[in-house]
């Protein structure tokens, strides 16, 4: 049987791929190798009978993007490459966060009974929060929905509130995104825990969190896997894709992937990497990872909280923005809190505050991508003077007016922005209705001079 594009992606999470490896006749894991195919002129036609005629099988395609993942016995890559229809074939990398991650906990954090959650600790605010200044603007991101596409989130932590999501690994069915981990708990606080009086808060307290779980419980995976989270987010119209991770290598399906979305109005964040830097202010050695370095990917590097560029924080030319990323207090798994660093924590301070941005324009679904991505560029607080921090660190305070209304939004021509119920806001509303009045006294000139001749 012929399963649906959308069949094979969600049947990842649930072990497909394994399970269509062990079949009679097929290669051994040992001698495939795993691999992307990409068809000639963008056009999948027999490309799944191309990939079974060299003995491979297919093992997932998406919904947006003409490319398939195959297992290809290693002595038939030549043969692949010579059939007809395709354009090319590279392997699928992979991607994750450091090995060493390693958060602290805290004892005074800790509630007596973790499940009750009328025994968590009071709220409190990281340097990090009131740094940027998401502190002293009104909790916003309603409305707004971030992919977090990590190793998964917490569904009950008494911090966070998490709308849905979907696990893309081999790890558990596909409706299991619980973070076994404990990294996507601690970045999903960061960019939007819930002001709730309790634990910690986040960003954007008010954003919908979506638990998108493309890394394993050891914090690994593929391109492959993290491309299926941006699928499911472009199917399912989640705004924001961040991404708090990194490989070594550039990939063409994983580029495509992101100019697919980033062409349908997605807003799409990743960390700088973690690296490390020369610290002498130069980006002479560029030591960012994959794909914060893709031109269509909003690149975030990590500061302490003395206004320091952090040691372990990667760095190039293609790094956009400056963020907290030391001890940041945040939730992580099994309803605790902890203090952890990295560039993967510096990322979702980035996606709060586009998330603020976003809910404040009013923009429902994807779309102000560039408009947004602009106002955080535009607004950010320059701090060490150096190309490490890109254009410096994102400013909440400064992207936000005391009304909770956008400052330097795209009304690059200050045009009448519309609300979610179609309303004209903010400036555009101020200049609209100058516009009315303009336009009335023209017509009443013009009558005068007609009555004249």
């Amino acid at each position: 049987m012929t399963l649906s594009r959308r069949q094979l992606l969600q049947g990842v999470g649930a072990g497909v791929a394994a399970g269509v490896l062990g079949t009679a006749g097929s290669a051994s894991a040992s001698d495939t190798r795993r691999v992307f195919v990409h068809p000639k002129g963008g056009l999948l036609g027999e490309l799944l009978g191309v990939v079974e005629s060299v003995g491979g099988t297919t093992v997932l395609e998406y919904d947006n993007f003409d490319f398939v993942v195959a297992e290809i016995p290693s002595n038939r890559l030549d043969d692949l490459l010579a059939a007809p229809g395709i354009a090319s074939v590279e392997d699928d990398d992979e991607t994750g966060i450091p090995d060493d991650w390693s958060p602290s906990l805290l004892d005074a954090l800790l509630s007596p009974d973790r499940t009750d959650c009328s025994t968590h600790p009071a709220q409190r605010a990281s340097w990090g929060i009131e740094r940027i200044g998401a502190d002293g603007v009104e909790p916003g991101g309603t409305d707004v929905d971030v992919g977090i596409l990590d190793t998964g989130i917490q569904s009950d932590h008494c911090s966070l509130s998490v709308a849905g999501g979907r696990n893309f690994t081999a790890a558990g069915m596909p409706s299991d995104y619980e973070d076994r981990h404990g990294h996507g708990t601690h970045v999903a606080g960061v960019a939007g825990a819930v002001d709730n009086d309790l634990g910690v808060v986040g960003t954007a307290p008010n954003a919908n969190l979506y638990a998108v779980k493309v890394l394993d419980n050891d914090g690994q995976g593929r391109y492959s896997e993290l491309i299926a989270g941006i699928d499911w987010c472009m199917e399912n119209e989640i705004e924001l894709i961040s991404m708090s991770l990194g490989g070594e290598a550039e990939s063409d399906a994983l580029a495509k992937a992101i100019e697919t979305a980033h062409a349908a109005g997605h807003l799409l964040l990743s960390a700088a990497g973690n690296e490390g830097n020369a610290g002498n202010g130069s980006c002479d050695t560029e030591t960012m990872t994959y794909p914060a370095t893709h031109e269509d990917v909003v690149a975030v590097a990590a500061m302490n909280e003395d206004d320091t560029l952090a040691s372990y924080s990667s760095v190039g030319a293609a790094v956009d923005l400056l963020a907290p990323g030391t001890n940041i207090v945040s939730s992580v798994a099994g309803n605790r809190y902890a203090e952890a660093s990295g560039t993967s924590i510096a990322c979702p301070f980035v996606t709060g505050v586009a998330a603020l941005v976003w809910g404040h324009r009013g923009a429902d679904g994807p779309g102000p991508n560039e408009a947004v991505r602009r106002t955080l560029t535009e607004t950010a607080e320059p701090v060490l003077g150096t190309c490490e921090e890109g254009h410096g660190l994102v400013d909440a305070r400064a992207v936000l007016d005391e009304d909770g209304t956008v400052e330097d939004d795209d009304a690059v021509e200050n045009e009448p922005t519309t609300g979610r119920e179609g309303g004209v806001t903010g400036d555009g509303w101020l200049k609209a209705a100058f516009e009315w009045v303009a336009d009335v006294i023209t017509a009443i000139v013009e009558w005068i001079r007609g009555l004249f001749g």
